[in-house]
């Protein structure tokens, strides 16, 4: 921590610190607050909410179960007990006890301010087929040849006698179409000892009953109040739902038997409020957006965090302009600093000389000592090229008088041999030789120029040598255009053949190899001579650890190096099965028109 604050600058230390101790600090908090504050909100109104809906609940329950005495009671008249058990007589009597039990029904529709009492009486005699049926009245006395066909009739018959909630078609209406809330109730027969008889007491219209008990719970606009039966359809009046509309509950929702949960859905955030009840099996639900619950809430959050957000951006604008008024002369200085590069001319200008700020003082000064430091670096650089093409100058000439003194020593032995026609040859092969070395003045040459020269040479040699040894060329044809520094194959031969494979006869092989690996060059002269020096050794020679010895190889390293820098050059290996390897090392560059060099990025 204390370097990566060492590496900060001083207005992005004290944005850190603002950061870190005032901002961080005082948005945690907030935080904090706004989201316990709505927390605590949302499970107070979900409580209370819960508690409405259960007391509403049991008042449902209870209008219901008041609607299920009233029928009880009713079963239990004379007229209905008469027209359900008594014996079917003439026609007069089955009318006499028709209008007996119609004028009860009458009289107990007329009280009843919202529900309609029916009763179903099975015939199939058709012994009341005289009776007007559900598609011309909407309440009173039906008979029906099959009762099992009613879609109420299941659920009526299985609760043996207990009243059921169903979801049925409106009397007076086609099947299928305008619905009611009703309950349903198999009659039992007090003259059998409760059994069950062949009639249904209806009570349609329930819905609008209970309507009046549900409507307290409503406490926002965008809420919804829904009653819903066993099977999840809705069964209170509503607005959006439909009287018999499925209803979807959410997974957690339905697998409870009462509570309060929050639930995506509709694209927005609800606050469910549900209870079950055991008594009727029915499922009184409240919803409500809980942006309607927390809407002012929001609202106010919103506003402090915008306050907050601009407080802080104006509180960070001020700072840093003051921090700025104080540090923008040290931080142009920084910046100078760090950017410049010895040698590269200065990016900013002096301050006015006739400024009294010392940091503009500072400033100045520090440019004059770049300024000097520059012209120095100019200074060195420039003695530093000249210097080098001292060296490589100097290297050069070296070279050329030990090569001619061998190339004449060879010349006159082979004259004194054999007479003059391969004299000529050699003396043919010697003039390239000397041509190539050198070069009009390069210091650069092509491969291919390079290896003319070193093919030149070694023709010279075998010749010398009465062709004791052969020779393998391996030369990929792309690198024949690539530069490398003159005269630099020919000291690396010149030393495979003296001390490696001049006295092995017909044994004796020479192989010279120039390949490319991306960007590289790697130039090897090989051979398989049985006198071999360890590679450490040639290694110090090379490097200047040994310099009594070796002075053509360390010439032809210092020359690579010079040119090209310190990551090439020339190295030595043990070579696999005898003999040793010289190995150049060298970067793939192409010459230009001008005649210097250029990398090589193809």
């Amino acid at each position: 921590m204390r370097t990566l604050l060492s590496n900060m600058s001083i207005l992005h230390r004290f944005l850190l610190f603002f950061v870190l101790f005032v901002v961080i600090p005082v948005i945690f908090m907030y935080l904090f607050v706004t989201h316990n504050v709505s927390t605590i909100t949302e499970k107070q109104v979900g409580k209370a909410l819960l508690e409405l809906v259960k007391t509403n609940h049991v008042t449902l329950d209870r209008s219901m179960a008041h609607v299920e005495d009233s029928m009880n009671k009713m079963m239990l008249s004379t007229e209905i007990q008469d027209m359900v058990n008594g014996p079917a007589g003439s026609l007069y009597e089955r009318v006499r006890r028709y209008g007996e039990l119609d004028k009860m029904l009458a009289l107990t529709n007329q009280s009843a301010t919202s529900i309609s009492y029916s009763l179903i009486l099975e015939d199939n005699n058709r012994l009341f087929s005289f009776i007007p049926g559900t598609e011309i009245q909407a309440r009173g006395i039906f008979f029906s040849a099959d009762i099992s066909s009613q879609s109420w009739y299941s659920g009526a018959f299985n609760a043996k006698g207990k009243g059921v909630l169903s979801l049925i078609s409106s009397l007076g209406q086609a099947e299928g179409q305008a619905q009611t809330f009703a309950m349903v109730k198999q009659m039992n027969s007090i003259w059998n000892g409760n059994t069950p008889t062949p009639g249904y007491l209806i009570v349609s219209g329930m819905e609008y009953l209970l309507q009046n008990d549900m409507a307290p719970v409503n406490i926002s606009k965008e809420g919804q109040l829904l009653l819903l039966n066993a099977n999840n359809q809705v069964v209170s009046l509503s607005d959006r739902f439909p009287l018999g509309a499925p209803f979807l509950l959410p997974p957690k929702v339905a697998a409870a038997s009462e509570g309060i949960f929050q639930v995506k859905d509709e694209g927005q955030n609800w606050l469910y409020a549900m209870h079950r009840s055991l008594d009727s099996g029915t499922t009184l639900l409240y919803r409500t957006p809980l942006k309607a619950i927390i809407g002012e809430h929001v609202t106010v959050n919103r506003f402090v965090s915008v306050s907050m957000l601009l407080y802080f951006l104006m509180l960070i604008i001020v700072n840093i302009s003051f921090i700025r008024s104080l540090i923008r002369p040290i931080s142009r200085l920084a910046r100078l600093s760090s950017s410049y590069e010895p040698g590269k001319p200065l990016t900013m200008a002096r301050e006015s000389s006739k400024s009294r700020d010392e940091i503009a003082i500072l400033n100045n000064r520090f440019m004059d000592m770049m300024h000097r430091l520059n012209q120095t670096i100019h200074d060195k650089y420039t003695l530093e090229i000249k210097q080098r093409e001292a060296e490589l100058a100097i290297l050069h000439s070296q070279i050329n008088p030990h090569l001619l003194y061998n190339t004449l020593e060879s010349i006159y032995w082979r004259m004194i041999v054999d007479g003059n026609t391969e004299s000529a040859e050699m003396v043919m092969d010697l003039s390239l030789v000397m041509r190539i070395g050198l070069s009009r003045g390069k210091e650069l040459i092509t491969i291919g120029e390079e290896l003319q020269h070193a093919e030149a040479y070694i023709r010279l040699q075998l010749k010398r040598h009465e062709y004791a040894f052969g020779v393998q060329w391996e030369v990929e044809e792309a690198t024949k255009e690539l530069l490398i520094p003159k005269v630099v194959l020919q000291p690396l031969i010149e030393n495979a053949i003296i001390h490696g494979i001049r006295r092995m006869h017909e044994d004796g092989q020479l192989n010279i190899s120039i390949k490319r690996e991306e960007d590289e060059i790697y130039v090897i002269v090989e051979d398989n001579g049985f006198k071999t020096i360890a590679a450490a050794t040639i290694r110090d020679i090379v490097e200047g650890r040994k310099t009594e010895i070796g002075y053509g190889i360390r010439n032809v390293h210092k020359r690579i190096q010079l040119h090209f820098g310190e990551n090439y050059g020339l190295s030595y290996a043990e070579r696999e099965g005898g003999g040793i390897q010289a190995i150049i090392h060298l970067p793939a560059m192409l010459p230009t028109s001008s005649g210097n060099r250029r990398d090589n990025d193809v």
